[in-house]
């Protein structure tokens, strides 16, 4: 199993689409093969910071995810709020 953290900077206009997005999409994400587990957190002393947090079986599962036209279209979207380059590991 791996687990997943990503880093967001979100621009403060969109914060609240960006926690729209996510939790309508959440169930979406945890229903794709290979995914247990979605957390979307955000730092409480910097609103505009955010992490996922995504458990996968395996490299392969995230990244058939990754190259899902799903997941495609959701960064199209939120790839325009960001106010940084995002960040990602994958950790076991």
């Amino acid at each position: 199993m791996i687990i997943r953290i990503v880093k967001l900077r979100i621009r403060e206009e969109y914060i609240e689409n960006f926690r729209q997005l996510t939790n309508n999409e959440r169930n979406d994400i945890l229903n794709f093969p290979g995914c247990h587990h979605l957390e979307v957190k955000q730092e409480v002393n910097e609103p505009t910071l955010f992490f996922t947090i995504s458990h996968w079986d395996d490299e392969k599962a995230l990244n058939h995810y990754r190259e899902s036209d799903f997941f495609r279209g959701n960064w199209s979207t939120v790839k325009q709020w960001f106010n940084a380059k995002p960040e990602a590991w994958s950790l076991q």
